[in-house]
């Protein structure tokens, strides 16, 4: 029944993957990781008694939970996931509750040293504060009002939407073609996996209308009312970590500060972007509209059926691609003289805890008399 700690616990998503509710996702994944870190140990002390197995089994539910909430803030869409951040909030608030509760129950079933251990993590959950910030909870709650309006496209509500999504917009920082375009893709992407939950595909549709019909004088009131970016002219969403553990995301959130800080008085060239993900260039390649690109996101464009460039429209005569090795070497130079250090984007690590691969989980399974329903999340 033991399980070797290095299969269990893979690599939880990055910091600055979450699109929307940063500071929560944050909290939640440093929780998450301790947790799966120390499950293992759980497991290979053998609580074999019902009530033991029943723990583990809400507490293997519990961490699906917690890694669907980052899941979510990674992959959706900014617009649907600050309409639902109270409910997002809610239930990060119950999940610490239960993993609090599941925990404090298997600490008597448990060796001393991993007891000790596990109440460590207790304390941590205890302290832990899920909020939503500001930006996130005023563009949640434009959108909320202008939903409860009703979402069937009207001439009668049109100076509401658009109150509303600027509003959003701003928020949220969705200023450009190329976030737009990003935001598009999210919201059809979920409307690909929704299944039958007719309410949210109803939702879901109506903003891609709402961008579709005001995506142009969005962009308009962004250029006439310029919003920042978050930490100065160069974007936290520049930089990703590559990988996440407790003290190498301390050490990691020290390093990227401290690049911010630096580079606060700088401006990074517009040129050295990719159009489409706004991060400073890695690998850039050249198309054929002439247009650079990162590599790994325009191939991933291409991947999805396009066949246009991002950032021309124009029909390409052809999807391939060649290094764009002058740029690099000017990116690179400039990298050196301001000590930035860019991480690999193919190297990003979207991995998640798969804890059904967990041996316990066919011990649950094959017990019918052990109910494994988590009373606090629901069936």
């Amino acid at each position: 029944m033991g399980t070797n700690v290095d299969n269990v616990v893979e690599p939880l998503p990055c910091l600055f993957s979450f699109k929307v509710h940063r500071s929560m996702c944050t909290e939640l994944m440093k929780l998450v990781d301790r947790i799966g870190k120390v499950f293992p140990k759980i497991e290979a002390a053998r609580p074999r008694v019902s009530s033991g197995i029943q723990a583990l089994c809400s507490l293997n539910f519990s961490i699906e939970n917690a890694m669907q909430i980052l899941q979510s803030c990674c992959e959706s869409s900014k617009l649907f996931l600050v309409i639902i951040g109270e409910d997002m909030l809610s239930r990060c608030q119950r999940l610490r509750n239960t993993f609090e509760q599941r925990l404090s129950h298997l600490q008597d079933m448990v060796p001393t040293l991993l007891a000790a251990e596990i109440s460590q993590i207790i304390n941590d959950l205890n302290a832990a504060k899920f909020m939503l910030v500001s930006s996130d909870e005023e563009a949640g709650k434009a959108m909320r009002e202008l939903i409860l309006q009703g979402v069937s496209p009207s001439d009668s509500v049109e100076d509401p939407e658009i109150k509303a999504l600027q509003i959003a917009a701003s928020c949220l920082f969705i200023k450009s073609p190329e976030a737009i375009q990003i935001e598009e893709r999210s919201i059809r992407k979920q409307l690909d996996k929704v299944g039958h939950d007719e309410s949210t595909k109803k939702i879901l549709n109506y903003l891609l209308y709402l961008l579709k019909k005001y995506g142009n004088m969005i962009m308009e009131e962004q250029i006439e009312n310029p919003k920042p970016e978050p930490g100065g002219s160069v974007g936290r969403s520049e930089f990703i970590c590559s990988s996440y553990g407790e003290e190498e995301f301390e050490i990691g959130l020290e390093q990227f500060e401290a690049q911010i800080d630096f580079l606060t008085n700088y401006t990074l060239p517009e040129e050295f972007k990719c159009p489409i993900s706004r991060r400073l260039m890695f690998d850039p390649v050249v198309i054929s509209s002439g247009q650079t690109f990162e590599r790994v996101f325009i191939q991933n464009w291409f991947d999805e059926g396009n066949e246009i460039c991002p950032r021309t429209k124009v029909k390409l005569a052809h999807l391939s691609f060649t290094p764009n090795t002058a740029m690099k070497e000017l990116i690179s130079k400039w990298c050196e003289k301001y000590g930035v250090i860019i991480p690999d984007p193919s190297m990003e690590v979207f991995d998640w805890l798969d804890v059904r691969s967990m041996s316990f989980a066919s011990s649950c399974s094959s017990m019918s008399e052990i109910h494994c329903h988590d009373p606090y999340l629901g069936p």
